[in-house]
């Protein structure tokens, strides 16, 4: 077995770190399986009429897209680290 080298072992855990931070973000706004959305409409009710309305109000909920985006730069880091694996004079 081969030992790993610092910027090989750098990578990996970068893209552990990088993984995992899409992947809070995603949970953390609600863990859309659509695409992303900068508001959502909220419907208010008034109370001096008894109408109910909607409101747009802004909001940012990640979608799919940005999880295959950061699951995708994790994958490129992690393929870096292989071919960085102690083959340097």
């Amino acid at each position: 077995m081969q030992p790993t080298n610092r910027l090989s072992l750098a990578l990996r855990l970068t893209a552990a770190a990088a993984l995992l931070a899409v992947l809070g973000l995603w949970i953390a706004t609600g863990a859309h399986a659509g695409w992303t959305q900068t508001s959502r409409v909220v419907v208010q009710h008034d109370e001096i009429t008894g109408i109910d309305f909607p409101v747009r109000e802004k909001t940012f909920v990640a979608g799919v897209e940005v999880l295959a985006a950061g699951a995708g730069v994790a994958a490129a880091l992690a393929t870096a680290s292989i071919f960085t694996n102690g083959r340097h004079a």
